[in-house]
């Protein structure tokens, strides 16, 4: 071959117009994209209901209003708290005075007053009140407390001398002096 060689024709790409060349290069981005654009989901929605002009409402946006975080009180009406009616165990007396009896603290204190002990102020008002609350159930209840029976003056009662027992006579005197009639016995029922 001769020193000079022919020149060659390119052979590669020809030359686009620009109008063809932006078609190319959209449709090879297209290409590239698979699936939808980000945030389809809120414009699908927004499509959906109809271009009224109106923002349609993001269903999972919650309430706008402000929320206090730090409660101030308020000083234009002072609030004056409703008492409270005290809940009382509804208790029968029989009930009421078991309790009472079986009252481990009070035991412990009336122990304490056994043996010579001074009681504080309060313990002292408490243990007063037991007593008077027991003493009043007992007297509602119609029980007859044997303690106060033992601390009574024996000088003041008037006993009645022992006698001999009575006669065979005396008491058959006694006995046939008495009204006796027997109840009638209901009769057997027929079958």
């Amino acid at each position: 071959m001769s020193a000079k060689q022919p020149t060659r024709k390119p052979t590669g790409k020809r030359k686009e117009s620009d109008a063809s060349a932006l078609e190319g290069r959209e449709r090879k981005r297209a290409a590239k994209r698979k699936g939808l654009k980000a945030g389809s989901r809120q414009q699908v929605e927004q499509g959906n209901k109809g271009g009224n002009g109106k923002q349609a409402k993001d269903p999972r946006i919650g309430s706008r209003k402000p929320v206090v975080l730090i409660v101030e009180e308020k000083q234009s009406k002072p609030v004056a708290p409703k008492p409270q009616k005290e809940k009382k165990l509804v208790m029968t007396p029989e009930q009421e005075l078991a309790s009472i009896e079986n009252d481990d603290r009070l035991n412990d204190l009336l122990d304490r007053l056994d043996a010579g002990e001074t009681l504080e102020a309060a313990e002292q008002a408490w243990v007063d009140q037991r007593v008077d609350r027991y003493q009043e159930l007992m007297d509602e209840l119609g029980i007859i407390d044997t303690d106060e029976d033992d601390d009574g003056d024996f000088d003041d009662v008037e006993y009645e001398e022992p006698r001999q027992p009575a006669s065979e006579e005396e008491l058959w005197e006694r006995f046939s002096q008495v009204d006796y009639q027997p109840e009638p016995k209901p009769e057997p029922k027929k079958k």
